[in-house]
């Protein structure tokens, strides 16, 4: 069974038990898993998006990674509630001006 890039970097971080950043983060993975440049060059966007979408890790300031799970809820959760959504201002502004248009049927077609 081969070791996956993120499965390396809980561990690391775990042991740590503090922040890193990205870029430490990944040269830790890549020695770990002995990536050369061009494996690591391909593998890197896949590591930043499973980072982000694995529920373990969080991202802080300044590119910085670490566990959720050594931080409390607080510093970690983002109320999605409190967002606007400035395209839906426009959008509703989009929609109200095709209401406004006059739908124009041409019945009339030109044959050839």
């Amino acid at each position: 069974m081969s070791v996956r890039t993120i499965d390396v970097a809980y561990d690391y971080l775990k042991a740590q038990r503090h922040s890193v950043s990205f870029r430490d983060l990944w040269q830790v993975v890549k020695s770990e898993l002995g990536f050369n440049d061009a494996q690591a060059q391909r593998k890197i966007s896949q590591f930043y998006t499973d980072l982000t979408l694995d529920g373990r890790f969080t991202s802080l300031e300044n590119n910085e990674w670490d566990l959720k799970s050594n931080h409390k809820f607080d510093e970690v959760y983002i109320d999605t509630t409190t967002l606007v959504d400035e395209d839906s201002e426009e959008d509703d502004e989009i929609e109200q001006d095709s209401d406004e248009l006059d739908v124009v049927s041409d019945d009339s077609k030109d044959e050839y």
